[in-house]
Order: C-alpha cells, then structure tokens, then sequence
C-alpha cells in the first residue's frame, strides 16, 4: 500500500517547471500593470461634471493611447495644395511610400527622408490628437479655441510616422467675472517607435481654450 502511495505522488518540479511558473507569474503582474495603465490613460474619456473641478484641474495630464494618426504622402501633398505650401522639403520624386534621401535633405535636415509634414499640419492634428476631457453641457455650453503659443516644431515628422499626444492641464481662470473658464494646455505631440523604440517628442505648443458657462 505504501508503494501505491509512493508511485503516485506527483515528482518534485524539476528547473524546468520553476522556470515556467515564474514566466507565467511574471507575465500575470505584467499584464496588471499594463491594465493599470490602460485604465488610467483612458481616464480622459470621462466627462468634467462641474466648473468646480476643471478648476481644480491643473497639473493633471491627460493621453488616450487609442488616439493615434498616421501621416501619409497623401496627407501631406492635400495639406501643401490646401495652403500653397508645396515647398521642396514636403515633396519626393520617388514613387515608394517611404520618400527618399536627397543631398539637400541630408545637409539641411540631416539625411531625413522626405517628404516630411509641414509644421502647421502637425499643428492642427492637435485638435484630433489633444485629449483634453469632454465637459458635460450641464455646466459648458460650448469651448471657444484661443489660439497657442510657445510652439515648437522640435524634430521633422516622416511619412508612416505614428502620432499621439499627451495633454497637461496647466491653469484655469474665471474670465469676464464668471461667465467662462480660461484653461491653457501644455500639449506634447510625439511619434512612436523613435531611433532606440522610444517616443520622440515633435511638437511642443501651449494651448489656450475658453469654456462658455451654460
């Protein structure tokens, strides 16, 4: 009976199956964390309930990782047809989607490929890419655009390069007594997959915006 027992116990694990449950252990906390962070950049897609806690929203930074935009040629060439801005450095003779080298691009742009986008392309995805949370009509009639200032075009943007952005509250003032809000935004726009699999930070702009009180 002894011998039954003893040839049925499992065998003690072996290098191998320690290896595997620290892998599976290993990629169950990754994973946590990962959806931790999910859930906090997402957050932006919940509605400001009130005027009392945009005010107390400075210093707060928003990024939904579902918002993303692609520059294509195309993009680029309608943008440059749509403002008269067909300058050399937004163009390619080339045929691939991927633009090419020229010795004008390497001397003055550092061997980028062209075409590259045109700085105000970049700066009017803003309003796609931004993720400033909604405002619910119970408090904001409607937001009025200010203008930016402080922008920065810090590196060149490629064609199929992948763009995000990340948002920062960074103040918010009553305006005309109480009849709207002033908030400026500190806006960040980067692309993914940098030259090390980073992001690289293109853009750099503070934006001002007005919400109309209902």
């Amino acid at each position: 009976m002894n011998d039954d027992l003893s040839r049925s116990s499992p065998p003690p694990p072996d290098d191998r199956g320690r290896r595997r449950v620290a892998l599976l252990a290993s990629h169950f906390v990754s994973s946590s964390k990962t959806s931790r962070r999910n859930k906090e950049e997402d957050k932006e897609e919940e509605e400001i309930q009130s005027a009392e806690e945009w005010i107390s929203s400075p210093g707060k930074v928003f990024s939904n990782r579902k918002k993303r935009y692609v520059i294509t040629r195309e993009s680029i060439e309608q943008f440059g047809k749509v403002t008269r801005d067909e300058q050399w450095i937004h163009k390619s003779n080339d045929d691939d989607d991927l633009g090419e080298t020229s010795s004008s691009s390497s001397s003055v742009l550092g061997g980028v490929k062209l075409p590259i986008a045109h700085g105000f392309l970049t700066v009017s995805l803003l309003t796609f890419l931004s993720s400033a949370p909604r405002k619910s009509t119970t408090w904001c009639k409607y937001e009025i655009n200010c203008g930016m200032r402080n922008v920065k075009f810090v590196k060149p943007v490629e064609v199929n390069s992948v763009l995000g952005c990340r948002t920062k509250v960074k103040s918010v003032s009553w305006k005309r007594g109480r009849e709207m809000l002033e908030t400026t935004y500190e806006c960040e726009m980067f692309k993914e997959g940098g030259g090390r699999g980073e992001e690289e930070i293109v853009l750099e702009a503070e934006w001002i915006v007005r919400q109309v009180l209902a």
